[in-house]
């Protein structure tokens, strides 16, 4: 389900019955929304349906159809889709995890910008319980957790709280489960109010910044902010400082 509110554009994962496992129809559906969201988005929250489980991961009843394995590698191209969608997105995504997130869900979350959890949430990679390896949510894992950290959820499967999850960088914010509604949209409207350019440079440059040696990502950095300094939000933000008044953004 998708849906646009003052600015923050919410996707709903909703496969109650399959515990919001992924399927084509799903993924499909979160890359288009992630790649082309309507004019006017500012802030682009991943939610799920349900109060027990956020995502399961993949619908393994691919793997019980009659398709090729050539067709059956393609469908698995769902998840690396989404998680791409995600990265090159401009616009800030957060995930609203409020119960169990697993395998595949893990990657959502990962590919998420910030992530907001309930503190009844859990978080897990139990492929290696099935004969399997959680391939793809380990490219993105062990950016945000130690290396050990993440051969440690990998080898074993062992679901981690959220209380901890948010210790290894996995989480950003965990509150009670019962504040985890108004939490989020506290935040979701703080960031739909932020100077939008600013904004989608920030995420677009911390990204790069990310994947190159120091000395390029600082060079690159003082060029990314001489050009945000040219924007008219800059201006604007700069004017209502000292006027002490809030900025009115133009998204220019």
């Amino acid at each position: 389900m998708i849906g646009l509110n003052e600015g923050v554009l919410t996707l709903t994962i909703d496969r109650q019955a399959r515990r919001n496992a992924l399927n084509d129809e799903i993924t499909d559906g979160l890359t288009a929304a992630l790649q082309t969201p309507p004019p006017g988005t500012r802030v682009i929250l991943l939610r799920s349906a349900g109060e027990r489980v956020f995502c399961a991961g993949a619908d393994l009843a691919v793997m019980e159809n009659e398709s090729t394995g050539l067709e059956q590698h393609a469908a698995r191209g769902g998840i690396r889709g989404v998680l791409m969608a995600m990265r090159e997105c401009p616009l800030p995504v957060i995930a609203r995890v409020q119960g169990l997130c697993l395998a595949g869900g893990v990657g959502l979350a990962a590919g998420c910008d910030l992530v907001v959890a309930s503190e009844r949430a859990e978080f897990g990679l139990p492929e290696v319980n099935l004969g399997l390896w959680p391939f793809m949510v380990s490219a993105l894992l062990a950016r945000h957790v130690s290396p050990k950290v993440a051969m440690d959820m990998m080898l074993t499967g062992r679901r981690v709280g959220a209380v901890e999850a948010r210790s290894i960088g996995l989480v950003s914010r965990v509150v009670p489960a019962e504040d985890l509604d108004a939490e989020v949209t506290t935040l979701v409207k703080e960031l739909a109010a932020r100077a939008p350019v600013a904004v989608r440079m920030g995420k677009e440059a911390f990204t790069a910044a990310a994947e190159t040696s120091v000395p390029h990502a600082l060079t690159a950095m003082q060029a990314q902010l001489s050009l945000l300094t040219q924007t008219a939000d800059a201006a604007e933000g700069v004017a209502a400082f000292f006027a002490r008044r809030s900025p009115k953004w133009t998204g220019r």
